[in-house]
């Protein structure tokens, strides 16, 4: 009887595994999001809208099939804002792709960090969050610290 259930496990384990979609499978480590660029920052009354570029690497072996980015950011260790990427984008094993998105900050907290910033406007940077892989309820997170330009245009 032993045998029997090893054997019908083995089986199971095998099958669920041929037909499991490639997102299902394995996908090594967390994708690598960072921020390559602040595009624009608006200021409109009450809040400022910031336009990023994110760069999301993928460095797991398989074809990573993103749905949705969900993530918090600070600038010098001031949480500045929540943001949602929308647009889906497939990134094929070991590349990277860049993905524009919108954030809404507070104008006075841009404002007062703006201030403070030094003349080359680099300003210290952490985004954390989870990556939404295809139709499926599997959130990766994620985090990553660097540092960005900020230009009021």
């Amino acid at each position: 009887m032993r045998v029997w259930r090893a054997a019908l496990h083995a089986l199971m384990s095998a099958l669920l595994f041929a037909w499991a979609p490639a997102w299902a499978q394995p996908i090594g480590s967390a994708p690598e999001v960072s921020i390559r660029s602040v595009d624009s920052v608006a200021l409109q009354g009450a809040v400022a809208i910031l336009d990023l570029t994110l760069d999301i690497r993928n460095t797991g072996a398989l074809a990573l099939p993103l749905q949705k980015l969900r993530f918090q950011l600070q600038f010098n260790g001031l949480d500045v804002a929540q943001g949602v990427s929308t647009a889906p984008v497939t990134i094929a094993a070991q590349q990277q792709a860049q993905v524009p998105v919108q954030v809404v900050v507070n104008s006075a907290t841009l404002l007062g960090l703006i201030a403070t910033l030094p003349p080359d406007g680099m300003v210290r940077y952490v985004i954390q969050g989870t990556a939404e892989i295809g139709q499926t309820m599997l959130q990766i997170p994620f985090t990553h610290s660097g540092a960005v330009q900020l230009a009021l245009q």
